[in-house]
């Protein structure tokens, strides 16, 4: 046993060292082919303004160091008007400030050396509460299956707080559970059982309660629905009859959050930094040339008012949401964190205590309060891969099922990750880039969308398959391509090519209800061609001959229903490929075609 609990520790050091040898040496503006998004980009600015200015205002030099990283620029940065009309970044600044100290003695790199001590921290952590559950070998194959046969392994190269934000949960949960298990003891074979060290002792003691409610006023500070956390814990002491302990928590909860927003309030005149004057840029910045605004330029996009808005939403969209969380295409947690599924599975199989069902409840209500309070964004928006909140539950399940970890089960999680998952795994800045690539073939292609989160699709990242307009104004809608299978709409024509042979899948959104949808075709050059058009359900074929019209023509059904919108599925099909560039002498045309279709929507 001893000889396996120091390799084990070895193998860990190397992986850790490996890790780290990546870190410094990856070239992250080449990676990511100099352009940075969304929560990417904000974030890389932020941390590099605490960094170098240590302060959370928006400048023009901040922009200027930004570009001499990344040439595209901060595209889709949130920055916020504060007091004396400053600029400030509108996100919270937990993560970026410790990862500040490594961005500025590593520069961009900084940000992965960072996340490799986070997830040194999660594998020791892992490996030290499994110590007593299972042999070295397959406590530490356990914890690197939870991270790495799963989407969360792929945040690891995320410039963003989520690795951050399940690391700060998984040490939460750590500090709790881990003095309720037994103390080590010796054996025959492994000797008597190590002395208990400080550290250990500390774990052991009520200080390290107190020690992770300052982990959760971070937490929540760095993601709000993270005060779900504080529950189990408060809950647990009151089962001791530790009431007053019970309200010292959370005090010191109170405390820390007072303290954080109030240094937000301090340093930019707001408790909530995502409040006020809130806007996103693309494209242009303010200050980046004399003229160009906070007020000349980007798109509002504030947290206020959210309430008023969730009551639009229909209290029946929270069962087929609870279904897509799990069983989804783009985010379901069957498929992209599969360990959290087994290990409830394994809950239920087992002996059952009343920490695990803290746990349980405590994991039902986090996912409940995405699920309820944003039902058209339960998974943390388009441009990224799997549902990046859920990174802050997922800890939760790994300290779930009580008794001893086995091999068996270690196998059956990663064969679930290299069905579903191995081509981002083995490529996690291809998908960090083109987060729906993996989705356009079988198995997920197979798998129900989420029909309710169809503005945040990660196929949306592509503009040409992103609210492609159909239909004629008036009564027009958009479309939503869900794969390749089709070519980029052309402004001289009014409808869109399939590609080749392939089935092109698509979601139609209007604003309106329909009556009827009517599809008019126009066939490749090929004779005798079947199109097989497909919507809501029913379908219809037609035979064509070369360059042939017809139309065909639905009648509508209510479909799906999201507050103003309404949301149609529609798959279209040409038997026979074109190719006319090498079919015909005079022919320039070198797409692969398809049919041609466009959409006649009626109104109701």
């Amino acid at each position: 046993m001893n000889r396996d609990r120091r390799n084990a520790r070895f193998f860990l050091g190397f992986l850790v060292l490996f890790f780290l040898g990546f870190s410094l040496t990856v070239n992250l503006p080449s990676v990511h082919k100099n352009f940075l998004t969304g929560d990417q980009a904000v974030y890389f600015s932020l941390t590099q303004s605490l960094a170098h200015d240590f302060d959370l205002e928006y400048t023009r030099q901040d922009l200027i160091r930004y570009y001499r990283e990344f040439e595209a620029g901060p595209q889709g940065i949130f920055l916020k008007r504060g007091h004396g009309g400053r600029l400030f970044y509108a996100k919270s600044w937990a993560y970026a400030l410790f990862a500040a100290p490594f961005v500025r003695v590593f520069g961009p790199n900084g940000f992965l050396v960072f996340h490799t001590l986070l997830l040194a921290l999660m594998l020791a952590l892992g490996c030290r509460y499994l110590a007593s559950l299972a042999r070295p070998w397959t406590a530490l194959l356990t914890v690197l299956t939870f991270v790495f046969a799963s989407a969360s392994g792929v945040y690891f190269f995320w410039l963003t707080p989520d690795f951050f934000n399940m690391a700060l949960v998984f040490t939460i949960v750590f500090l709790w559970l881990f003095k309720t298990l037994p103390p080590e003891k010796g054996c025959d074979t492994c000797g008597p059982a190590p002395k208990p060290g400080r550290f250990e002792c500390f774990l052991r003691s009520e200080a390290s309660d107190f020690a992770a409610v300052l982990l959760i006023g971070l937490a929540v500070f760095s993601k709000p629905p993270n005060i779900v956390l504080l529950a189990p814990l408060v809950l647990w002491n009151l089962v001791q009859k530790k009431f007053l302990k019970s309200l010292l928590l959370v005090l010191g909860f109170l405390v820390v959050m007072g303290a954080l927003f109030g240094a937000n309030y301090l340093f930019t005149g707001d408790w909530n930094y995502q409040g006020g004057e809130r806007k996103t840029f693309i494209g242009s910045f303010p200050l980046e040339k004399e003229g160009v605004t906070f007020d000349s330029t980007g798109h509002t996009m504030t947290s206020e008012g959210y309430v008023d808005k969730l009551k639009l939403f229909p209290a029946w969209l929270v069962l087929p949401n609870l279904y897509w969380y799990f069983f989804g295409r783009y985010m379901g947690l069957a498929w992209y964190f599969f360990p959290a599924l087994l290990f409830l599975v394994l809950f239920f199989g087992r002996r059952r205590d009343i920490r695990g069902w803290l746990l349980l409840g405590t994991a039902v209500l986090g996912i409940l309060v995405y699920v309820v309070l944003m039902p058209d964004n339960y998974g943390g928006g388009g441009g990224t891969l799997a549902n990046r909140y859920f990174l802050n539950i997922y800890p939760l399940f790994f300290f779930l099922p009580p008794g001893r970890r086995r091999g068996r089960e270690i196998a059956l999680c990663w064969f679930m990750a290299a069905v579903f998952l191995s081509s981002v795994l083995l490529h996690p800045f291809g998908a960090i880039h083109s987060p729906a690539a993996h989705t356009k073939r079988p198995p997920l292609k197979f798998i129900p969308v989420e029909l309710s989160q169809l503005n945040e699709f990660p196929t949306n990242t592509n503009p040409d398959a992103f609210r492609v307009p159909a239909g004629t104004p008036p009564q027009d809608g958009f479309l939503h391509f869900l794969d390749d299978n089709f070519h980029p709409k052309h402004r001289t024509e009014n409808g869109v090519w399939t590609r080749g042979d392939k089935p092109a899948e698509i979601v139609l959104k209007t604003y309106f209800p329909l009556k009827t949808v009517v599809f008019h075709l126009l066939n490749n050059p090929r004779m005798k061609n079947t199109v097989t058009v497909r919507f809501e359900g029913r379908t219809q074929k037609t035979v064509l001959a070369e360059k042939q019209r017809t139309t065909l023509t639905f009648p509508a059904g209510r479909g799906f229903v999201i507050r103003s919108l309404y949301v149609y599925k529609i798959t279209v099909r040409a038997e026979k490929p074109s190719l006319p560039y090498f079919e015909g002498e005079t022919s320039d045309e070198r797409r692969n075609l398809g049919v041609f279709f466009s959409l006649e929507l009626v109104p109701r």
